[in-house]
């Protein structure tokens, strides 16, 4: 009798085991199924740092990112460190090879004497920085300025210019730091890629409504403007800043 129990009990685990298999392989399947046919899932709320959305092959397209986690510049692949100051809570575009392709940017704090706030919109030109930008710049310590910049950058990559201000920003702050930059700057003329400001429609500390269409170099050629109490006016100016043409006429040497 105690033969035939234990021979029981043995076909008993011998079935449980292979039950308890055949469970796993099914629960295993399904899961999978689930998976594959459901790949999203549905939150309430994330509390995070920073996001990233990439391509299946891993390229960055999007950082959605507090101030402590938030990106650096990429410019050809490379990685440069050269944000100034604080850097911001935002989001940075890349482009379908992982280069940084613009960026919407937000800060506002109390400081003493008011307050320091600002918003930013921009989109950057092939392997250069950005050429268009919508932006509000508030404070003690800005132009308090809102509107839209279209900005000329060369048709160059400007990697070679960081790589220098990269070597010029490792060098102690001093004498010795300041002439390196120095001659990054001198170096991003000789190579014809410094940028020029070439479309400004906005207002400004002094309330004006302006637009300024800038000639190659950034010097400002045609004026249209409405000032704060309401008056409008036209201004065409030479290459060297002197007016031209004013519309109305102010009595001034500008031709009506």
């Amino acid at each position: 009798m105690d033969q035939q129990l234990e021979r029981e009990i043995r076909k008993l685990r011998r079935l449980n085991a292979v039950t308890l298999s055949a469970l796993i392989i099914l629960a295993g399947g399904a899961f999978t199924g689930l998976v594959r046919n459901h790949p999203s899932a549905k939150f309430d709320v994330i509390d995070v740092g920073r996001i990233n959305v990439r391509e299946p092959d891993g390229t960055i397209r999007l950082a959605i990112s507090n101030k402590a986690h938030f990106p650096d510049p990429v410019i050809d692949g490379k990685t440069y460190p050269l944000r100034s100051g604080a850097k911001p809570a935002g989001m940075i575009f890349f482009n379908d090879v992982g280069d940084e392709d613009g960026g919407l940017i937000w800060n506002g704090k109390k400081v003493d004497g008011g307050y320091d706030a600002g918003a930013s919109l921009t989109m950057d030109q092939w392997r250069q920085d950005q050429t268009v930008q919508l932006s509000y710049e508030g404070g003690p310590e800005h132009t308090n300025w809102v509107g839209l910049r279209v900005i000329d950058r060369p048709e160059k990559p400007m990697a070679p210019m960081l790589d220098r201000a990269m070597q010029a920003m490792k060098l102690p702050a001093g004498p010795q730091r300041d002439s390196a930059m120095r001659t990054v700057r001198q170096f991003a003329i000789d190579s014809g890629l410094t940028p020029a400001s070439r479309i400004l429609i906005g207002k400004g500390a002094e309330k004006a409504a302006t637009v300024r269409l800038n000639d190659p170099a950034g010097r400002t050629r045609i004026l249209l403007s409405v000032d704060s109490l309401g008056a409008p006016s036209i201004q065409l100016l030479d290459s060297a800043g002197h007016v031209t043409y004013r519309s109305p006429s102010d009595g001034g040497t500008g031709a009506h």
